[in-house]
């Protein structure tokens, strides 16, 4: 049997901030955009929050939907240019279009 090697909290951080840049998102689109589990995706989306690299645009009992922040979208792109991310990068990347959801009482999911 052959052993899967555990992934790094910053790897695993990584794919998600980089998934989560290209618009907003609830955690289990990210969880299987990643290949990630959805818990695992959820632990660390506390943390990127807390951080201020993402923000909760919408929660409820059954969904979370999030979204890069500007410093989000300029880690993702340290990310993308160096492969790791760099606190001493001072380059940003230009924030692509991204579907909104509209907030009317209700929640669309895409």
């Amino acid at each position: 049997m052959v052993q899967q090697k555990k992934r790094l909290f910053t790897e695993l951080r990584n794919l998600i901030l980089e998934n989560v840049v290209s618009g907003q998102k609830t955690l289990n689109q990210i969880a299987s955009e990643t290949g990630i589990n959805w818990k695992t995706v959820d632990n660390h989306m506390t943390f990127l929050i807390g951080k201020g690299l993402a923000k909760e645009v919408f929660s409820s009992r059954y969904v979370r939907i999030v979204e890069a922040t500007e410093k989000g979208i300029e880690q993702a792109g340290r990310i993308q240019k160096t492969g790791t991310l760099h606190k001493n990068a001072t380059k940003t990347s230009q924030a692509n279009p991204v579907k909104k959801f509209e907030k009317k009482g209700e929640v669309n999911i895409i």
